[in-house]
């Protein structure tokens, strides 16, 4: 598979992942020059009729999808029986993976993560597309810290059927709605409860619902209550519980309205856990109005904290200060009020926005009550209007409406690939270096060009790259010239005018010393110059010619004179080196009673005659 091309377009490079339904490929598309992630489908739902419309609708609707938080897809076809989706490629790794790593994810990350692709959600779900396979296997991390959600349109094209058939249900029931668990249609709230498992996962390093088999596990999902994520992680606050428990709900009308509420709901956590307002479960879990449960928890907190009462005492001096200026200054009253609100500023937590689109960073800085202003525009690997840098830096700690600076990427840089076609190799790579290109494949073939010439580029000269983008070059090993193949085996001798792109023509034997099935000569002859496909005749040893020994043996047909009789002479004769003798017919013919006969022949080993009367053997005759 590694080396095809799909579509005369996508070359695949290597294989980087895969699973039950179709396998990845990272690829060059060698029309831009870019490189790219290939899903092909497995052979099995290549027969499937059904599957395949649904497929290509689905995945062409997915296609249609443009969001920072979805890998984007470029592309869909099919090449012979193989079907393929061209995609986005993200360099980094699946969440999955994260986690099996390093178990739990802080909180506030968690809740980054989970609003990207809640945002991701809202996007897909206004344009009418439903995931249905929300775990953390398609949820991507790039290296710049982009959380990008992989799979929109092939999770919808699996039937439940396809899925049970490829064994992929085993990974995919633990994040299965209930309504899915129960043979039921998906919706988007069915998102929205996968969602609520993957977060669930995140905070605990854990799923909510284990099994042997995924029947066991769907019938958890449908029958089971959750144990809340701070049993588990007593890190985990109880405005975040609240948030994944409403998600995990049974009935679809007890979840989130829509994944834009559900995204609000982690952006406005998000904002108090970074202003240090979340609380922390302690003991069993109790049925609980999340904001009354705050206010409470804030009255008790105050109540043990003897900065918090310090910090009550100096307000109510300036709640007193202003109320006496009030009554003695009158309309200067606002003014105390003005200066309180001043003094008394509450600090909050620079959210992780660098690597992140504008959009998402500006609601994440809107949640913690921070503005944005961006200060400079640079070129960089991260795609347009992805967030590079952010002063002061993500977790500082900075007063509520401060002004947070952003350095904003431009995009990659992008140059004209230059003409390198008709340069000798060492020139075009220097050539290419300058333009700060690199050579990534060096195919070389016979041309009527001069060995070591460039006569081909991919992508073609004058295509706008990114800087740094890797060129595919074709070089010419000269003309085309009949191989050395003389002394060779007749098999290597084929091999290797067929690997020179010639055609093998006839074989033709002689006598040599040579062992048998040597090559002696070529036609036309080794060094000649031929084009590609042209015939190339071989001459081969048929080992050395034997020596026999000539015979004249004469004999009598063994029956009476009055009687005719079927007289046959065979000569057997055991050549040495030959497993099996070798026997020749010399007469075998009607012939009358007592008639003399002269047979005569060559003989090559021990050899003898065998005198046949009507095919029944009368006499051998040996031969010295």
């Amino acid at each position: 598979m590694i080396g095809r091309v799909l579509g005369n377009r996508y070359r695949l490079e290597e294989r980087i992942g895969g699973g039950g339904m179709a396998l990845v490929f990272r690829a060059t598309d060698l029309q831009l020059g870019r490189e790219v992630a290939v899903k092909i489908l497995r052979g099995q739902f290549g027969a499937d009729d059904e599957f395949v419309r649904r497929f290509r609708r689905e995945a062409q609707n997915a296609a249609s999808l443009s969001h920072p938080n979805i890998v984007q897809t470029f592309d869909v076809g099919e090449d012979g029986d193989t079907y393929y989706i061209v995609m986005e490629l993200v360099t980094g790794r699946t969440l999955k993976a994260l986690i099996q790593e390093q178990g739990p994810l802080p909180v506030a990350e968690a809740a980054r993560i989970g609003i990207a692709i809640a945002d991701a959600l809202a996007h897909a779900h206004a344009q009418r597309i439903v995931h249905r396979d929300i775990k953390p296997h398609n949820i991507l991390l790039g290296q710049d810290g982009r959380v990008k959600v992989a799979d929109f349109g092939i999770a919808r094209a699996v039937t439940t059927d396809t899925v049970t058939r490829t064994g992929a249900m085993m990974g995919s029931a633990h994040y299965f709605s209930p309504e899915q668990a129960d043979g039921q249609p998906a919706g988007e709230k069915s998102d929205l409860y996968s969602l609520g498992v993957v977060l669930y996962e995140m905070v605990t390093g854990t799923l909510p619902f284990q099994g042997e088999s995924p029947i066991t596990v769907a019938l958890k999902h449908l029958r089971e209550r959750v144990q809340p994520p701070s049993q588990l992680n007593p890190e985990v606050p109880a405005e975040m519980d609240e948030i994944i428990l409403r998600a995990m709900e049974k009935e679809p009308d007890d979840r989130f309205d829509s994944a834009v509420q559900m995204r609000d709901a982690l952006a406005d956590f998000l904002q108090l856990h970074l202003a240090g307002q979340s609380h922390i479960q302690s003991g069993d879990f109790p049925t609980m109005d999340v904001r009354a449960t705050r206010g409470r928890r804030a009255t008790a907190k105050q109540k043990r904290d003897p900065e918090a009462a310090a910090r009550r005492a100096r307000r109510r001096t300036i709640v007193i200060v202003s109320l006496v200026l009030v009554v003695l200054l009158g309309g200067l009253g606002a003014a105390g009020w003005a200066l309180w609100n001043f003094l008394d500023v509450p600090e909050v937590q620079v959210p992780p926005i660098v690597g992140v689109h504008i959009t998402q960073a500006e609601e994440l800085l809107r949640a913690a009550n921070l503005q944005r202003t961006i200060v400079s525009e640079r070129h960089s690997d991260l795609e347009l209007n992805y967030i590079l840098e952010a002063r002061p830096e993500p977790g500082s700690m900075v007063k509520q409406g401060a002004v947070i600076e952003l350095v904003v990427s431009k995009g990659p840089e992008t140059v004209e690939l230059p003409d390198v076609v008709g340069m000798h190799i060492d020139q075009a790579r220097a050539t290419l270096k300058s333009e700060r290109f690199d050579v990534d494949k060096v195919t070389e073939e016979y041309s009527n060009r001069p060995a070591g010439e460039v006569i081909f580029q991919a992508p073609a000269a004058r295509t706008p790259l990114k800087v740094g983008s890797k060129v595919n070059l074709t070089v010419s090993l000269g003309p085309l010239k009949v191989p050395k193949v003389v002394g060779m085996t007749r098999e290597d001798a084929v091999k290797a005018l067929t690997d020179a792109g010639l055609q093998p023509g006839t074989v033709d034997e002689q006598p040599n010393a040579a062992p048998a099935g040597t090559v002696l000569s070529t036609v036309p002859a080794e060094g000649t110059q031929v084009t590609a496909g042209q015939r190339v005749d071989l001459v081969v040893s048929s080992g050395p010619e034997l020596l026999g020994t000539t015979f004249v043996q004469p004999l009598t047909v063994p029956v009476a004179p009055t009687q005719t009789a079927r007289f046959t002479v065979v000569l057997v004769d055991q050549i040495d080196g030959e497993a099996e003798p070798e026997e020749r017919v010399l007469v075998d013919e009607e012939m009358q009673g007592g008639r003399q006969v002269i047979v005569s022949d060559k003989y090559y080993g021990d050899a003898y005659l065998i005198v046949y009367v009507d095919g029944v053997e009368r006499v051998r005759v040996p031969l010295r």
